[in-house]
């Protein structure tokens, strides 16, 4: 089954969509909820000159009049065992060491001028916050993590795990390497930190075309500085898909960037 796109969606409206949902008895998303938070967010600045948001592009909503956000006891169950490995391996020390990822495939911590700000680097979070994501062998795009609901070690020695995709359903799940395609969640970027990303940096890329729009693993290759106004950053990056080698220039809005640690 071929995968819906996927929406990334701003750290303010995160926090919107959660204290939104800390407010109601249920954790509900039904379709006028829906609808009116994509009004919304469409109306915001940070979301001009980008596509426009569906409701059905909400975590677990849907058309029929309410989704509740529940699993089964089997999913329980799996999900338990899944976490309680993951848990063993989670580390707050470094993105590097969390799940034993391949560090080739984050930017060069290295490489971090001294003399940009501290906020340029991310605070270590604690376990029970860190969230991940995974890059997906039918696409090759990376996708938010709900769930981690098994696991397993091949006969090669390699850890993989069963992974629930947010906003998609059980048909979608997949197992996926752990090594090479499961990280830490990628951060949207803000205007304020278009000064941060350099020639060369990694970024997951929003890529949007007439069948889908996903994000992809990219580099960026040249950078046009311009002055920013009144709707944020207004700079043009060339970017390069790790994917296919395609090229592509882009917006600060498309991008977001690896977690970076001292």
């Amino acid at each position: 089954m071929e995968r819906r796109s996927r929406i990334r969606f701003s750290p303010s409206e995160i926090a919107r969509m959660e204290k939104l949902v800390s407010n109601r008895k249920e954790r509900v998303f039904d379709e006028n909820f829906c609808r009116k938070l994509a009004e919304e967010f469409n109306r915001s600045a940070a979301r001009v000159g980008s596509r426009a948001l569906q409701p059905t592009q909400f975590p677990a909503s849907t058309t029929k009049p309410t989704c509740l956000l529940t699993i089964s006891e089997e999913e329980k169950t799996l999900a338990s065992e899944a976490d309680a490995f993951v848990s063993e391996i989670k580390t707050p020390v470094s993105e590097g060491k969390v799940l034993g990822l391949d560090t080739s495939i984050s930017n060069n911590e290295d490489a971090l001028s001294m003399d940009l700000p501290k906020d340029t680097t991310d605070k270590v979070p604690e376990l029970e916050n860190l969230q991940f994501e995974a890059r997906s062998s039918k696409d090759f795009a990376w996708y938010d993590i709900d769930n981690f609901m098994a696991h397993r070690t091949t006969s090669s020695g390699e850890v993989e795990v069963y992974v629930r995709f947010a906003g998609f359903g059980a048909e979608e799940d997949e197992w996926v390497n752990v090594r090479k395609s499961i990280r830490q969640q990628s951060i949207p970027l803000e205007s304020s930190e278009c000064r941060n990303i350099a020639t060369g940096d990694l970024v997951l890329c929003f890529k949007e075309s007439n069948d889908d729009a996903l994000h992809f693993d990219g580099h960026v290759l040249d950078i046009q500085r311009k002055q920013h106004d009144i709707r944020g950053c207004r700079c043009v990056f060339l970017v390069e898909y790790d994917h296919d080698g395609s090229q592509e220039r882009v917006n600060l809005k498309r991008l977001s960037r690896r977690p970076k640690y001292l």
